[in-house]
């Protein structure tokens, strides 16, 4: 891990243990998006984001973040579950572009669409990305394809539900690249899955997309291997 690594990892460490007090602010039912400040000093800053996203939360949270990742460096913890995909991806572009780090702390979930908004995080010092998950924490998505009924369907009912299902996952590709994550994440939005259905993945599986870990029993981050 180089000189820079290893700092944004440290930040992104304490950031997750300063909210790790508070990982499960959110269950399965959770309420509209909760933007509560964790630590605010001249050096940085550290914000939750719980609850679920709704059309209307990325106003909402460049509002609140904006000036602030302008003056100093901010770590944004997510405990999300669920919400709008769109307004999620919105979310994200916003952390990238303003160089918010991101997080999903010990026992946290992150459930789709959050992990989209994990991956738009970006280190300020470095431009790099700029995200972390304890080990603990979970990670889960769910699918943009359609789950047919058992009844008959017209031909102009089946082009539209493959039209809107294509669309999606073009819209998400675009975001991916757009912040720069791995384009292996778009995988698991593509399975069919019954309806509210979360696929939860492992932290091998969270390594390969990209995504460093931290190991809780030894604060170790465990970095992503990188192909030539």
């Amino acid at each position: 891990m180089t000189r820079d690594a290893g700092f944004a990892g440290r930040a992104l460490v304490r950031a997750g243990l300063l909210a790790g007090a508070l990982a499960l602010l959110t269950s399965q039912q959770a309420s509209a998006l909760d933007i509560k400040t964790l630590e605010d000093t001249d050096k940085g800053a550290t914000v939750v984001l719980s609850g679920s996203v709704a059309p209307g939360d990325s106003l909402k949270v460049r509002g609140a973040l904006g000036a602030l990742a302008v003056a100093k460096v901010v770590t944004v913890q997510l405990s999300l579950a669920g919400g709008n995909r769109a307004e999620a991806m919105s979310i994200g572009q916003f952390f990238h572009r303003a160089g918010i780090r991101t997080v999903v702390a010990a026992k946290a979930r992150c459930l789709s669409p959050c992990p989209l908004t994990l991956v738009g995080g970006r280190d300020p010092s470095t431009g790099k990305a700029g995200y972390l998950k304890y080990s603990s924490a979970s990670l889960g998505f769910s699918g943009v394809v359609l789950n047919y009924q058992d009844k008959d369907y017209t031909a102009a009912d089946l082009d539209a539900a493959v039209a809107g299902a294509q669309r999606d996952i073009l819209n998400i590709a675009d975001y991916l690249h757009d912040v720069g994550a791995d384009i292996n994440v778009l995988k698991y939005y593509q399975s069919v899955l019954k309806p509210n259905e979360i696929r939860y993945i492992t932290n091998e599986q969270a390594l390969d997309l990209g995504i460093p870990v931290l190991l809780e029993e030894t604060g170790q981050v465990i970095e992503p291997v990188r192909r030539r």
